[in-house]
Protein backbone atom coordinates (compact mmCIF):
# COMPACT_ATOMS: atom_id res chain seq x y z
CA UNK A 1 0.00 0.00 0.00
CA UNK A 2 1.21 3.49 -0.86
CA UNK A 3 2.14 6.02 1.83
CA UNK A 4 2.11 8.95 -0.59
CA UNK A 5 -1.16 10.53 -1.64
CA UNK A 6 -1.76 12.85 -4.56
CA UNK A 7 -4.87 14.99 -4.75
CA UNK A 8 -7.24 14.99 -7.69
CA UNK A 9 -6.17 18.59 -8.42
CA UNK A 10 -2.50 17.55 -8.54
CA UNK A 11 -3.28 14.79 -11.04
CA UNK A 12 -5.37 17.16 -13.16
CA UNK A 13 -2.51 19.69 -13.08
CA UNK A 14 -0.02 17.01 -14.20
CA UNK A 15 -2.43 16.01 -16.96
CA UNK A 16 -2.60 19.62 -18.17
CA UNK A 17 1.20 19.84 -18.17
CA UNK A 18 1.22 16.75 -20.39
CA UNK A 19 -1.61 18.16 -22.57
CA UNK A 20 -3.86 15.28 -21.51
CA UNK A 21 -7.57 15.40 -20.75
CA UNK A 22 -8.23 12.85 -18.02
CA UNK A 23 -11.41 11.00 -17.15
CA UNK A 24 -12.33 10.41 -13.50
CA UNK A 25 -11.31 6.78 -13.91
CA UNK A 26 -7.89 7.80 -15.28
CA UNK A 27 -7.42 10.32 -12.46
CA UNK A 28 -8.03 7.61 -9.84
CA UNK A 29 -5.71 5.18 -11.64
CA UNK A 30 -2.94 7.78 -11.98
CA UNK A 31 -3.33 8.80 -8.32
CA UNK A 32 -2.54 5.22 -7.32
CA UNK A 33 0.21 4.64 -9.91
CA UNK A 34 2.03 7.92 -9.32
CA UNK A 35 1.84 7.50 -5.54
CA UNK A 36 3.42 4.05 -5.90
CA UNK A 37 6.14 5.54 -8.12
CA UNK A 38 6.91 8.30 -5.61
CA UNK A 39 7.05 5.73 -2.78
CA UNK A 40 9.51 3.67 -4.83
CA UNK A 41 11.72 6.74 -5.36
CA UNK A 42 11.58 7.46 -1.61
CA UNK A 43 12.68 3.88 -1.06
CA UNK A 44 15.64 4.37 -3.42
CA UNK A 45 16.69 7.51 -1.54
CA UNK A 46 17.35 5.34 1.52
CA UNK A 47 20.09 3.40 -0.30
CA UNK A 48 23.67 4.03 0.72
CA UNK A 49 25.35 5.32 -2.44
CA UNK A 50 28.51 6.71 -0.80
CA UNK A 51 30.76 4.36 -2.78
CA UNK A 52 28.89 4.71 -6.09
CA UNK A 53 30.69 6.83 -8.67
CA UNK A 54 28.48 9.61 -10.09
CA UNK A 55 27.65 9.30 -13.78
CA UNK A 56 25.98 11.47 -16.38
CA UNK A 57 25.03 8.64 -18.75
CA UNK A 58 23.65 5.17 -18.18
CA UNK A 59 25.86 3.75 -20.92
CA UNK A 60 29.42 4.60 -21.78
CA UNK A 61 29.70 6.52 -25.05
CA UNK A 62 32.98 6.54 -26.92
CA UNK A 63 33.99 8.07 -30.22
CA UNK A 64 30.68 9.54 -31.26
CA UNK A 65 32.39 11.61 -33.95
CA UNK A 66 32.88 10.66 -37.59
CA UNK A 67 35.97 11.00 -39.72
CA UNK A 68 35.77 13.65 -42.44
CA UNK A 69 33.85 12.30 -45.41
CA UNK A 70 32.42 9.33 -43.48
CA UNK A 71 28.65 9.02 -43.78
CA UNK A 72 26.57 9.03 -40.59
CA UNK A 73 24.03 6.26 -41.10
CA UNK A 74 22.41 6.82 -37.70
CA UNK A 75 20.66 10.07 -38.66
CA UNK A 76 16.98 10.42 -39.49
CA UNK A 77 15.98 12.30 -42.60
CA UNK A 78 13.94 15.44 -42.02
CA UNK A 79 10.86 13.61 -43.30
CA UNK A 80 11.46 10.67 -40.93
CA UNK A 81 11.93 13.00 -37.96
CA UNK A 82 8.72 14.90 -38.73
CA UNK A 83 6.52 12.01 -39.84
CA UNK A 84 4.76 11.55 -36.46
CA UNK A 85 4.87 15.18 -35.35
CA UNK A 86 1.53 16.45 -34.11
CA UNK A 87 2.33 20.05 -35.03
CA UNK A 88 4.70 21.05 -37.82
CA UNK A 89 5.07 23.92 -40.25
CA UNK A 90 7.57 24.53 -43.06
CA UNK A 91 9.50 21.37 -42.10
CA UNK A 92 9.92 22.46 -38.46
CA UNK A 93 8.40 21.20 -35.21
CA UNK A 94 5.86 23.56 -33.66
CA UNK A 95 6.03 23.52 -29.84
CA UNK A 96 4.31 25.48 -27.10
CA UNK A 97 6.24 28.32 -25.55
CA UNK A 98 7.89 27.11 -22.34
CA UNK A 99 8.69 30.38 -20.63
Amino acid sequence: MSNTTLSKDEIIHLGKLASMSLTDEEIKRFQKQLAETLDYVKNLQELNTDKVKPTDHTVESKNVFFEDGEKNTRNLTQEEALQNAKNKKNNYFIVKRLI
